[in-house]
């Protein structure tokens, strides 16, 4: 059974949010959408769109595995992270965290319910919307609605589930106009997800 844990990836968000404004990038090519693999996950992001360098995703990674470690938190690792930037106005950071147990849909929507309502109340989460189960080209996988954090940015989720494993992906604008001008390019991204590695059983 999984017990209940908060992940850190919502902790350290303005750490991040702060951190991928200096951080080195890798620049990219000018036609047609870039694909892109992290550990299992392939989709394809526009071709403006920077992707942070190596060093630096893996000590955000470190960051992360490090706060878990400080939580006592021995359920959930992350094993891949990457971030894709459209700076000033757009980020998007994708982790895969491994779980001890198998989640399921309902138990990570549960778990983020609870974590956005305490943030909320904290003041560092103005407001949430809809989150939902959904499938991704056939895969299982959570969407989180609508996440306003005042200064820090607008954004939304998916976490696409595999077993032990989940994908977590977030989109986060500067403003929530400017998310919503980055939408239809949200969407593309969410149809063009899938998993490149087969699935453990649940257990």
């Amino acid at each position: 059974m999984i017990r209940k844990a908060t992940s850190p990836i919502f902790s350290l968000a303005i750490a991040i949010g702060m951190i991928v404004l200096t951080w080195p990038t890798i620049g990219m090519g000018q036609s047609g959408w870039q694909p892109f693999h992290n550990h299992g996950l392939a989709l394809s992001y526009p071709p403006e769109w920077k992707r942070m360098s190596p060093k630096s995703t893996h000590k955000l990674q470190g960051m992360l595995n490090q706060q878990f470690s400080e939580m006592d938190n021995a359920e959930v690792s992350v094993v891949g992270l990457d971030v894709l930037l459209n700076l000033p106005e757009f980020r998007v950071m994708i982790t895969k965290e491994r779980f001890v147990s198998a989640p399921s849909q309902d138990y990570l929507i549960k778990e983020r319910e609870k974590f956005l309502t305490e943030a909320k109340i904290r003041g560092g989460v103005q407001s949430f919307g809809e989150m939902k189960p959904l499938t991704i080209n056939g895969q299982a996988a959570i969407e989180i609605h609508d996440v306003d954090k005042g200064a820090r940015g607008y954004s939304s989720s998916v976490r696409i589930l595999c077993g032990k494993d989940t994908w977590h992906i977030t989109f986060t604008g500067s403003t929530k106009a400017t998310y919503q001008d980055y939408r239809p390019q949200i969407e593309r991204m969410m149809q063009s997800m899938a998993l490149v590695e087969q699935c453990e059983s649940k257990l």
